[in-house]
């Protein structure tokens, strides 16, 4: 319990952050809709944006196939209030959710997405780990985030490694954002 206790406060404090520094973050983090081209959208998918935020990227989807079952999770609740209020689809739904504590059956997704996040999880590994959980078998995981330095690329890879994905492939996006380089993480289970 208290384990739970110490993540949602984590969690809460990542938010406040984010939420007082959000014209810069837009600066030096790509835009979570860059993905998109990369993903091999399909009617009928099952999709998970995982630290989904303001829920940009699932309405954006949304309005590329219409015929999909979209979720997004995030640890701020006020977040997601946000979200479900602003929600006029009912193909998207949203609910607060840790990344290292999935609320979904094993094998249900056939795309999971989660970008500009994983740095700020304090359980990386076992995040990942989640997102593989709940991942069908042959279904794709985005991981897009913002290369800081070589030494934290050289970190995160480590990261990868120790998860239960087996050799994703990795690229950089080009024009997803302005100050530093974007880099595409994707694993296939």
């Amino acid at each position: 319990m208290e384990q739970q206790t110490t993540t949602k406060v984590f969690y809460n404090h990542v938010a406040l952050k984010y939420k007082t520094s959000l014209p810069v973050k837009h600066l030096i983090n790509p835009d979570s809709r860059t993905i998109i081209p990369e993903i091999d959208l399909f009617d009928g998918m099952r999709l998970l944006d995982v630290a989904c935020g303001n829920g940009k990227l699932l309405f954006t989807i949304s309005g590329i196939i219409s015929e999909s079952e979209l979720h997004g999770v995030d640890s701020a609740k006020s977040k997601i209030d946000r979200n479900i209020k602003t929600n006029s689809n009912s193909n998207i739904h949203f609910q607060t959710a840790s990344p290292d504590n999935l609320p979904f059956d094993n094998n249900y997704f056939d795309v999971l997405t989660c970008a500009n996040s994983v740095h700020n999880f304090p359980q990386k590994v076992r995040a990942i780990d989640e997102m593989h959980r709940v991942l069908k078998i042959g279904g794709q995981l985005y991981i897009l985030e913002a290369i800081r330095s070589k030494k934290w690329k050289q970190k995160f890879d480590k990261t990868l490694r120790q998860t239960m994905f087996i050799q994703p492939r990795k690229k950089y996006l080009s024009r997803s954002s302005i100050f530093c380089r974007s880099y595409l993480i994707v694993a296939t289970k």
